[in-house]
């Protein structure tokens, strides 16, 4: 089968969970023995997989359509899988393709998307715990939420109305997808990774948590910081918070106002293949977001054998089993997160028992190896005509 991927995040040139989740999708695929072709922003001289469309992410739309619609005549894909908002111009490309009876019109079109954009942009907002400012949104933030959410909102629904196929990670996502962009979703196929050997602990003098992402304010990372400050002493902690964003020099000055100057480390932007140590040192990971689709970085912590703390917000709760593999608490409540910080620091052996319920988790639901065996079934039943379902 040949597959044609395109999207517009991908590793070393960025880290997030869509990029990850793509490229070791199609690592998988190749090794399987597919064609595949993925059409990316910036990528590794050295994966001969990725064809880089190098430019601006806002220009690497137009990219990726044009590419499709000059080699699409002469190279003949079974599949066309968009990853995001990013493909649109490539699903109207195909769309167009077809209405003129043209070869580049036969591939089957799939669309995933991650989240409803939405909702996203709903969770652009202030923070405020117990009634108190705790963050607000920078003006980088506010022009995320009123200009570019809108249209990436407006590009998804009409990337998913062209889709033969829609794909959502989590049942919560795809219930989004339908109030918010109006669309059936297809299949829920949850994000997945490929689980490392198990390793072993390294730990700190003290129980350290650890915080993976962006610091951005719908990362809820001030609550994190908040719940922490809150925590009874002992038992004595570290908070660990790797990633970089807009809301660093506040959440920096937020730690050093409460007092937590040397029980925070900030580690900044840590490349995907280094997180390994930082997994090995903690204890404890903590994903307080106001929304997430289904991140990556939980499945991650998972697999690596750590108790997960995290929001009970879209698909979060599909991923860590409450009272087995984590505690879920909700949003913005700062009092709710630190009992659940409190709780497994104080208890080593329930931290373990957790860690290792989540590590078999993700080798039994959210392994790679799972995931594109779903996506394969989906593709071959496209491409041989078959109503999927």
């Amino acid at each position: 089968m040949r597959i044609l991927i395109v999207t517009n995040t991908y590793p070393p040139a960025d880290i997030s969970g869509v990029g990850t989740l793509v490229q070791e999708l199609a690592r998988r695929l190749d090794q399987d023995g597919h064609q595949v072709e993925v059409v990316v922003r910036a990528a590794d001289p050295a994966d001969r997989l990725a064809t880089a469309l190098p430019g601006s992410k806002l220009l690497f739309p137009l990219r990726a359509a044009a590419r499709f619609a000059a080699t699409a005549g002469r190279r003949r894909f079974d599949v066309v899988h968009l990853h995001e908002s990013d493909g649109v111009l490539v699903a109207l490309a195909l769309r167009l393709a077809r209405l003129l009876g043209r070869p580049a019109g036969r591939p089957r079109l799939v669309a995933t998307l991650q989240v409803s954009y939405r909702r996203e942009r709903l969770s652009v907002r202030p923070l405020r715990v117990d009634g108190r400012l705790l963050a607000r949104p920078t003006g980088a933030e506010r022009v995320f939420a009123w200009l570019r959410a809108p249209l990436l909102a407006l590009a998804g629904r009409i990337t998913a109305r062209l889709a033969d196929a829609v794909v959502a990670p989590s049942r919560a996502t795809a219930e989004e997808l339908r109030q918010d962009y109006g669309c059936a979703v297809t299949a829920v196929i949850p994000n997945g990774i490929r689980p490392a050997a198990p390793q072993a602990h390294a730990p700190d003098s003290r129980p350290v948590v650890l915080y993976a992402g962006r610091l951005r304010t719908r990362k809820a990372v001030a609550v994190l910081i908040e719940a922490f400050a809150r925590l009874e002493r002992p038992p004595a902690a570290r908070l660990v918070i790797a990633g970089d964003g807009e809301q660093r020099p506040a959440l920096e000055a937020q730690a050093a106002a409460a007092g937590l100057a040397e029980a925070v480390e900030f580690a900044g932007a840590v490349p995907h293949h280094a997180m390994a140590a930082l997994y090995r040192r903690a204890d404890v990971f903590c994903l307080p977001s106001l929304y997430e689709g289904f991140p990556l970085a939980i499945l991650e912590a998972m697999a690596a054998g750590l108790p997960v703390i995290a929001s009970r917000v879209a698909g979060n709760p599909e991923a860590v089993e409450h009272g087995a593999s984590g505690l879920l608490v909700e949003p913005e409540d700062a009092a709710g997160l630190a009992a659940a910080l409190g709780e497994l620091l104080a208890d080593p052996d329930r931290r373990r028992q957790m860690g290792e319920a989540a590590r078999l988790r993700v080798e039994r639901e959210f392994s790679i190896e799972r995931v594109s065996a779903a996506y394969r079934r989906l593709w071959l039943e496209l491409a041989d005509g078959a109503r999927p379902g």
